[in-house]
């Protein structure tokens, strides 16, 4: 079966198998499939800036019209050598896991095609024809472990000239988010502030790279809870560039609504006033006006029926994993429209 393990990537990666034309990159990090898929193109020798030799192709695009593929696969180059086809956002379209089935059978002599999908399930078809096919290879990407983070930072201090302490690198890695794109952006970001010196220290850490994933899953936490709809895009898509898993989201979205949730019953049942009930909780003060907002426009009866929604959608999420981003946004935005609703009735 022509496939790898998830630590096996790596060492392919740097000792390539070039009589396997076509490659499937597959995973729950975007960045992580993307950068790797890089690589692929950097080994292939076609220079992905010229239009005769490469071409980016969109994989629902290619679900209304999959002959592209074909076409795209068996064109030679205008000026010779080899082309470069890379699919991006592949998932479990059946038109284009049937094509790999005849591309992997009777794999294009001068080209090389590079699949991008999410974290397929072992089912899928994209990915079991993959691994069955004589000239196919599927490269599992999962999110980096604590070694593999390791090693891109030190490749990025290497390439500055830099060395970093014990703590600033335990300070680092912590607030490193999901994504292998974004943490590299940071750590070249810290290696250019840090410019001129021979260490990096932890206080250099804790002053350039912020926890951008942590506070905007917070931001947008709040602005569901609380009716802010017209943020929910810009905050959503920074979390997807970020690599925020859905998990994340979820998990930051059910503590809030279950602390709601008590502090309802006790401006319920006890008539205690809201802000009374929110100063006692002490949050951030960031987050208060969300939380005295929420707070005035959920009912008990309609917190529990938003925590039993936000159960239902996890549970939803980890058996669709492909759709788990597409549920979040679901959630998160209809949570957002009915917040808004129940605050404008309210100031009525």
């Amino acid at each position: 079966m022509a496939q790898r393990k998830a630590g096996e990537v790596e060492a392919f990666l740097s000792r390539p198998d070039t009589s396997f034309p076509v490659v499937l990159l597959y995973g729950p990090d975007p960045g992580l499939v993307s950068e790797r898929a890089g690589q692929i193109v950097k080994l292939s020798g076609v220079d992905p800036g010229d239009p005769f030799a490469s071409v980016v192709l969109a994989a629902d695009e290619l679900e209304r019209d999959i002959g592209r593929l074909f076409d795209e696969a068996r064109t030679l180059s205008m000026f010779g050598g080899r082309r470069l086809i890379r699919v991006r956002g592949a998932g479990n379209g059946k038109n284009l896991a049937d094509a790999v089935v005849d591309l992997a059978a009777d794999p294009p002599r001068d080209a090389t095609i590079v699949i991008e999908a999410g974290d397929l399930k072992k089912s899928s078809a994209l990915r079991a024809n993959v691994e069955r096919g004589r000239g196919a290879m599927a490269l599992p990407c999962y999110p980096d472990e604590a070694r593999a983070l390791d090693k891109m930072i030190d490749e990025e201090l290497a390439a500055s000239n830099l060395s970093i302490d014990r703590h600033a690198r335990e300070t680092l890695r912590a607030r490193l988010g999901a994504n292998r794109l974004a943490s590299r952006s940071e750590v070249q970001k810290l290696c250019l502030y840090a410019l001129g010196k021979s260490v990096v220290t932890e206080e250099d850490v804790e002053t350039i790279v912020g926890d951008v994933s942590a506070d905007t899953v917070d931001e947008t936490v709040d602005a569901a809870a609380s009716g802010e709809v017209k943020r929910l895009p810009e905050l959503i898509e920074r979390l997807v560039s970020a690599g925020t898993s859905t998990f994340q989201l979820h998990s930051g979205l059910q503590r809030f609504f279950q602390q709601l949730q008590l502090m309802r019953a006790e401006v319920e049942g006890q008539g205690t006033p809201i802000s009374a009930v929110v100063e006692k909780r002490r949050p951030h003060f960031r987050r208060k006006p969300a939380l005295e907002a929420a707070l005035s426009a959920w009912s008990g009866e309609a917190i529990a029926a938003v925590l039993q929604r936000i159960e239902t959608d996890i549970l939803l999420s980890r058996r669709e994993n492909v759709l788990g981003m597409t549920i979040m946004r679901r959630t998160l935005t209809e949570i957002s429209v009915e917040a808004a609703r129940r605050r404008t009735r309210a100031r009525r």
